[in-house]
């Protein structure tokens, strides 16, 4: 029988069903910190799970799913507005700037029209990216019942669902619990109108992972979803990447191929086309701010210096046509090759004849 590190046995939890009785990291007894956690209560864990009607991912009510715009290869992460106006097909605005902070209401200048604000052209497409410390993602949680409404009026294109944290390193019910939180904000999102893609986590693809792919593909409606990939550089980073890249493999496998990836988090060009390779075939989304990150330094991608006086507007504007290219390149590429592949001898040959 299953036990954690403390000695409480699994088969007390009311989320062991869901959660399948891996180990989940309870120091409870062995450190101050968790002998006040509350989360180790198991009344309190019944509490939350009635609250949030289960554990699971589905939803009690039917939900049609959004019909997604065409996205592009590249969704460019942009900050702040420039002085002068961008002309973008498709921008990706920073969550942390929209809702501030604390994460619990609308910024004051962004309640005005979100092209006005950032001084966009009429015609550029804008997806709200929620990538974002969890102290954001903890206080939209908690005002989710004012906000969704609003985030829902203000004209994004698309919304990424807020990624909701899920760490290994903490306790299996608590990866569960955001999991479900997930999957709530992404319901509640679409019922209110939204046009949005369920943001998709986990930290033991077996049962978390499957989990997720099978509701996928029980839902016909659903055209992509969101997958953060990045993070903060921590030790073992390249271990880590590499752990990703895995977990992306076996996603794809287990997900139906209609269903585009939108990855952030990925900046290197190498680290896509390990990606791209985890993935043939899969159209794939990329979402990064390395393009305004750079820009706000005068620096160009690529490593090119060719002495003149640039703007960060038009660095910008230059490293996403950079990113754009490169991405482009990486992407679809890979993806005629793979076609071909399929396809036999004959079609490459007649494709290079071409």
């Amino acid at each position: 029988m299953t036990t954690n590190a403390c000695g409480l046995n699994c088969a007390r939890c009311p989320a062991l069903a869901r959660c399948g009785g891996r180990s989940n990291f309870c120091r409870l007894g062995s450190c101050s910190d968790c002998a006040e956690d509350s989360l180790m209560n198991m009344d309190v864990r019944r509490q939350i799970i009635e609250h949030l009607g289960g554990l699971g991912l589905g939803w009690h009510r039917q939900v049609v799913h959004p019909q997604l715009p065409a996205l592009p290869d590249h969704l460019p992460v942009l900050v702040q507005a420039y002085a002068d106006p961008v002309d973008l097909p498709w921008v990706a605005l920073h969550g942390g700037r929209v809702l501030g902070v604390t994460g619990r209401k609308v910024t004051t200048k962004h309640r005005r029209p979100i092209r006005e604000v950032y001084r966009l052209a009429s015609t550029t497409k804008v997806a709200l990216q929620l990538y974002v410390e969890d102290r954001v993602l903890e206080g939209l949680w908690a005002e989710r019942r004012t906000l969704i409404p609003e985030l829902a009026s203000m004209g994004f294109d698309l919304i990424l669902t807020p990624n909701m944290s899920v760490w290994r390193d903490r306790s299996r019910f608590e990866g569960v619990l955001q999991q479900r939180r997930a999957a709530i904000l992404y319901h509640e999102l679409v019922e209110r109108g939204a046009c949005a893609v369920p943001d998709v986590g986990w930290n033991l693809f077996e049962p978390d992972g499957r989990l997720w792919a099978e509701w996928i593909n029980s839902q016909a409606g659903v055209q992509a979803v969101s997958i953060f990939c990045g993070g903060r550089k921590i030790h073992a980073e390249l271990r880590a990447h590499r752990e990703t890249v895995e977990d992306i493999a076996v996603f794809h496998r287990a997900v139906r191929r209609d269903v585009t990836f939108i990855l952030g988090g990925i900046h290197a060009a190498e680290r896509l086309a390990d990606y791209r390779r985890a993935a043939p075939g899969r159209r794939l989304v990329i979402v990064n701010g390395m393009a305004y990150s750079l820009a706000q330094r005068r620096r160009l991608l690529g490593g090119r210096r060719d002495g003149i006086a640039r703007s960060a507007r038009e660095c910008f504007l230059r490293n996403v046509a950079e990113n754009n290219r490169q991405y482009s390149t990486i992407l679809n590429q890979a993806e005629l090759r793979q076609m071909q592949h399929e396809a036999g001898p004959n079609t490459v040959q007649h494709t290079e004849a071409a």
